[in-house]
């Protein structure tokens, strides 16, 4: 009899490379996806060609906080069909579930990163929150990293994205992890052509800092960008208001990312600098297109980057004067000079690759 995998992942609520990810593990695996909730803004997983069992454990809910609270809740009271899976791979939040597991069950944890509001960024975090929730706050949190602690002691096989995320479970919970960097199908990022703009496709957001990219082409007027956004995106009215009636900067959304991979295929270079970053697929899909990529030199690049060849790389301190430096040097010839070894470098995390260390970690 075959064996039975499923995938938990907390939400499929953005077109985000998390989902893309879990999108292309379950597709490989031809396993079943379990998730808090499917929502519209997401992708349309059936449309994406996933034919196996969908499985939603609670209901959307949008708000940040009370959406925590009430996904740890469902996973770990609303997932007892999980005695029915050989193996089970969390990913996120879902590893609150692994407590509904029969003993004999292989479970496997993809770890993006330890939470970082329990453990790197606690202090952050906190100092956010509104001083009478503080108390609820410091006791919740506590609550929280004890369970995790327990959950993900209770893994046979914990596998992470990068060296920077296996370095942070080595450091707060002292525990080992095999690294398997996301993958990213190269077949379907190709070459077409090179037009006249540069393109962001990071959601709008604080952390994404699309804010300090739109004001550098605000003051590079013969410079185009092109900024794919979703509607949903938490910056989306902050970020339109700073560049109205500019017209060297232009916004797109892709309902059902169409026409996605036509925008990476025709710019100049792609443009992506968020805040301490371990791994994100965006700059892979980018390569993968023969198209190369701004950056900032901070964490996971350490890791993949091929400086001038296949990145341009901005000092850790992110400015729009650095940024419009950088897109000065990146002309379209010289972007053009980098194709063969954007291509290359792409290669090392093509789905392939992945497909069969991940099939052998099943195993």
């Amino acid at each position: 009899m075959k064996k039975k995998i499923i995938i938990l992942h907390d939400t499929f609520l953005y077109k985000w490379g998390w989902e893309r990810l879990i999108l292309m593990m379950a597709k490989t695996l031809k396993s079943d996806l379990a998730s808090g909730f499917f929502s519209k803004w997401s992708f349309d997983l059936r449309k994406e060609w996933f034919k196996w069992e969908m499985i939603s454990v609670s209901s959307e809910i949008f708000q940040k906080g009370f959406r925590h609270i009430k996904l740890k809740i469902a996973f770990l009271f609303n997932t007892n069909f999980l005695t029915n899976y050989d193996t089970v791979i969390f990913s996120w939040d879902s590893i609150s579930s692994v407590r509904n597991c029969r003993q004999d069950t292989k479970k496997i944890y993809y770890c993006h990163t330890p939470p970082r509001y329990l453990y790197d960024l606690k202090k952050d975090y906190y100092k956010k929150v509104p001083l009478l929730i503080k108390p609820f706050f410091s006791i919740l949190t506590y609550l929280f990293q004890k369970m995790y602690e327990y959950d993900i002691s209770k893994m046979d096989l914990i596998l992470t994205n990068s060296i920077n995320t296996q370095n942070r479970i080595k450091n707060f919970l002292w525990l080992d992890s095999i690294v398997l960097y996301p993958p990213v199908d190269t077949e379907k990022f190709k070459y077409i052509s090179q037009w006249d703009y540069y393109l962001s496709f990071a959601r709008l957001s604080h952390a994404k800092r699309v804010d300090k990219i739109v004001s550098a082409f605000k003051e590079m007027p013969d410079k185009k960008l092109i900024v794919i956004y979703w509607e949903n995106d938490p910056q989306k009215k902050e970020i339109f208001d700073i560049s109205e009636w500019y017209k060297n900067i232009e916004f797109i959304t892709l309902p059902w990312n169409i026409w996605f991979n036509d925008y990476i295929g025709n710019c100049i270079a792609t443009i992506y600098v968020p805040i301490d970053e371990d791994f994100w697929m965006s700059p892979v899909e980018s390569m993968s297109a023969w198209k190369p990529v701004l950056w900032v030199k901070e964490w996971w690049l350490k890791e993949t980057i091929i400086d001038n060849k296949t990145w341009i790389l901005i000092s850790n301190w992110l400015s729009v004067s650095s940024i419009k430096e950088s897109i000065n040097l990146m002309t379209p010839d010289f972007c053009l000079s980098m194709k063969s070894d954007c291509e290359k470098r792409a290669s090392d995390f093509c789905l392939k690759k992945f497909e069969i260390k991940l099939k052998d970690f099943i195993k």
